[in-house]
């Protein structure tokens, strides 16, 4: 017993100490995301900043399979940050080493919004076609679904209503030119998508998004059949003609690029502006992550710093509930060989087993619902107390008395062998009722 005691004195401190620090963690159960002072991170953030582009993707690929969401969240913003200044010509900031990189971009948001804003501008202009050429109006209509009524209106130069009812919905031709005075490596713009609005007002906005394979040529002008998206902001047919007429005491609005909803890509270069995010994130990029996240576990928990996260997880705390019902098992057995506090022997090993179990279906959930103190404490204490039973069970070889008292070997084998099997009917009778509710439960439906 002395062998079981201290098994369960340890398991005991255990349960506590996961109580004390729970697993909780995002992301694959099987891998944890290592911690902001691992080994591994130090090292990375302690890496030269790298020299070219690929050795650039792989630091991203690494905190993504690090599952450092933050971190590369930051560095992408300098890798996007970096790429925009190289293309606008500015300078780039010097730094150390890769841990000052993604300090820089963790609070870059606004200076990489400012930078996507001056590519923008530096590669497109936007203004209203006043005067469309009739056949280019009906290649425009021809596009349209003028079924169930509806009627093209011109409302003023360059801004078209699809009337029916009362609804109106609103087309805009947009004059869109490449600023780039000689072909880029002979690529156009491709894929255009660009979001403006009138004098800023968001509320009054238009999409120009070309279908198929149109792709904006340098040097080139072209005009675009526009969708607006101002429908909430306007809702007859002369407010944005009264609107247009207002304002400055002149008839000129202008349209203006929204930076953060509009996107192209310059494929020569390797340079995109992309939509919703900032993020200088490739699809091979992520598929290189997502694998590289898949092998962050042949790293050791001591260089990902996710040890003790790891030690007190479902796997763990599964492992330790089967020990302790094992060992409470023996507890009750030996009570029953020596006829001594059978009865707390069988609460105490229930009662422990039941919620050590518990704990580890919560460990499973990712601690969402973490333990009370008030049945923690009880747990816990009830653990101390199977552990001090077990002691109080041994016979000490110190104590002629105690040896003296103790049965016979034989006598011992047989109570215990008598004990197991008692318990271990009780338990087949149990689960073969069990087993045989169930049955009769499924066969009934």
């Amino acid at each position: 017993m002395r062998i079981v005691s201290i098994l369960l004195l340890g398991l005991a401190l255990y349960f506590a100490a996961g109580l004390r620090w729970p697993a909780r963690y995002e992301g694959p159960r099987y891998v944890p995301p290592a911690a902001a002072d691992s080994p591994a991170m130090r090292v990375l953030r302690a890496r030269p900043l790298p020299g070219d582009e690929a050795a650039r993707a792989d630091v991203l690929v690494e905190l993504v399979a690090l599952q450092q969401t933050a971190d590369a969240t930051a560095y992408a913003r300098w890798m996007q940050a970096r790429a925009w200044r190289a293309f606008l010509g500015r300078d780039e900031p010097a730094f150390a080493d890769t841990g000052a990189a993604i300090d820089a971009g963790r609070d870059g948001e606004a200076e990489l919004a400012a930078l996507r804003a001056d590519v923008l501008a530096r590669v497109v202009a936007v203004r209203v076609d006043t005067a469309l050429a009739p056949a280019l109006l009906e290649v425009f209509a021809a596009g349209e679904d003028m079924s169930r009524g509806r009627v093209l209106n011109a409302v003023a130069p360059g801004l078209w209503s699809i009337d029916i009812d009362r609804y109106h919905d609103f087309r805009v031709a947009v004059k869109v030119r490449n600023l780039a005075d000689a072909p880029i490596d002979g690529t156009p713009l491709a894929p255009l998508r660009l979001v403006m609005s009138w004098d800023g007002e968001r509320d009054k906005s238009v999409r120009c998004e070309p279908h198929g394979d149109a792709r904006l040529e340098p040097g080139r002008e072209v005009t675009f059949w526009c969708v607006s998206m101002a429908d909430l902001g306007w809702k007859t047919a002369s407010e944005p003609v009264d609107w247009i007429r207002s304002g400055a005491g002149n008839d000129d609005h202008r349209l203006l690029l929204v930076a953060d909803a509009s996107s192209l890509a310059i494929p020569s270069l390797d340079l995109a502006v992309r939509r919703g995010g900032n993020e200088y994130r490739t699809s091979e990029i992520d598929h290189r992550a997502e694998l590289a996240r898949h092998r962050a576990g042949e790293r050791g928990c001591f260089e990902r710093g996710t040890c003790a996260r790891e030690m007190f997880d479902e796997t763990g705390q599964w492992r330790a509930t089967l020990a302790w019902a094992l060992a409470a098992l023996g507890v009750c057995v030996t009570a029953a060989t020596l006829g001594r506090s059978v009865v707390i022997a069988v609460l105490l090993a229930l009662f422990t087993t039941l919620n050590a179990g518990a704990r580890a279906l919560v460990a499973g959930g990712g601690d969402v619902q973490p333990f009370p103190l008030l049945r923690s404490v009880p747990w816990i204490a009830a653990c101390l107390a199977l552990a001090a039973l077990a002691w109080s069970l041994r016979a000490p070889l110190s104590d002629w008395r105690a040896m003296r008292s103790r049965p016979r070997p034989d006598v011992i084998y047989e109570r215990w062998a008598f004990a197991a099997g008692t318990l271990g009917s009780i338990g087949v009778v149990v689960y073969g009722a069990f087993l045989l509710w169930m049955l009769w439960t499924v066969f009934r439906r």
